[in-house]
């Protein structure tokens, strides 16, 4: 993480080969593709005086594609009458905290119970669907949003501050601040509306 930027690498194909995602920080995009073709150099440019592990990750990269990054605020509702929205069409959001598709398959999940549950009456499973859904995922998309702004911090007070919760595991990364994301079962009709959400920081 650093000044307006922050850089993501894992292992792909089993191990054979390493993928990196490096975000920053641009008020002038034009381009609508996903596919467009970056340059190396560009990237390399783009984190000058990073530490020497990603720009040597950078620079032994064959190929670069860019692409922008949007999100939307939360929508009031997804459902009307018999017709409902699931995934990025209702919640689209950035991908720090890595919960987009995640997201949508929960949807899925909910959306399916929703209509076996209330199956003679699909404007009722609709707004359930919505009703059990819509908190969760708006509230990742807040988060999500908010990491953004965390991971690009510039140097200073607050960086410091930042750094030192995630030294002490402090921060929503613990897997303990965290539990409420990843135990969660979007399957789980009955229970859902008393664990879709995180607990409050006060509580």
């Amino acid at each position: 993480m650093g000044p307006g930027a922050h850089f993501v690498h894992y292992f792909v194909s089993a191990g054979r080969a390493v993928n990196f995602v490096g975000i920053t920080e641009q008020d002038n995009w034009l381009g609508e593709s996903w596919v467009d073709r970056g340059e190396v150099t560009d990237a390399l440019a783009l984190f000058q005086g990073w530490h020497d592990q990603v720009l040597s990750i950078i620079g032994a990269t064959d190929e670069t594609y860019k692409w922008a990054l949007f999100d939307r605020n939360p929508l009031q509702r997804w459902s009307v009458g018999r017709v409902t929205l699931l995934g990025d069409a209702c919640h689209s959001m950035l991908p720090f905290m890595g919960q987009g598709a995640g997201q949508a398959i929960e949807d899925g999940a909910t959306l399916k119970g929703c209509l076996l549950k209330l199956s003679n009456d699909i404007p009722a499973a609709l707004q359930l669907y919505e009703k059990l859904r819509l908190p969760r995922a708006s509230r990742l998309q807040g988060m999500s949003a908010t990491n953004k702004t965390r991971f690009h911090m510039l140097d200073g007070p607050a960086q410091r501050e930042r750094d030192a919760e995630m030294a002490r595991g402090a921060t929503d990364w613990s897997p303990t601040a965290i539990a409420w994301l990843f135990a969660h079962d979007a399957e789980l009709i009955e229970v859902q509306s008393m664990s879709a959400l995180p607990p409050k920081a006060d509580s």
